[in-house]
């Protein structure tokens, strides 16, 4: 690659990293991690889902067995989703994940489409 090209996705990586939408969600990311309250309703949900990957696995799929961790798990994980931290966690990321859609469309997509049309 050229100096130029190399400049230009330097400045790219940069915007990127001072963007207002990134910079929410790392801060997010940064308050759901250290929240007491997240990481238990995580761990519960981890041993819901363990126990559900258990019961999987020693009875038939169609069980009351499976049927009732699978239960469990769901309500783990909806608990944990509801969680005011992991909503601001995951509306920040719906946003930067937007843009990087963006990104993706406007600087590689152009290529993929040129690309796949000489493999006709």
């Amino acid at each position: 690659m050229n100096k130029t090209m190399l400049q230009k996705i330097e400045n790219l990586k940069e915007l990127l990293s001072n963007d207002e939408r990134v910079l929410a969600m790392q801060l997010a990311e940064k308050q759901m991690e250290e929240s007491e309250e997240v990481m238990k309703l995580a761990y519960q949900k981890d041993l819901a889902e363990t126990s559900y990957n258990d019961a999987l696995r020693h009875y038939g799929e169609q069980s009351k067995e499976v049927k009732e961790s699978q239960k469990r798990l769901f309500i783990a994980k909806s608990e944990l989703e509801k969680h005011h931290h992991v909503q601001a966690y995951l509306m920040a990321f719906r946003e930067v994940r937007i843009l990087y859609e963006e990104i993706n469309e406007k600087l590689f997509v152009p290529f993929q489409e040129h690309i796949c049309e000489g493999k006709k």
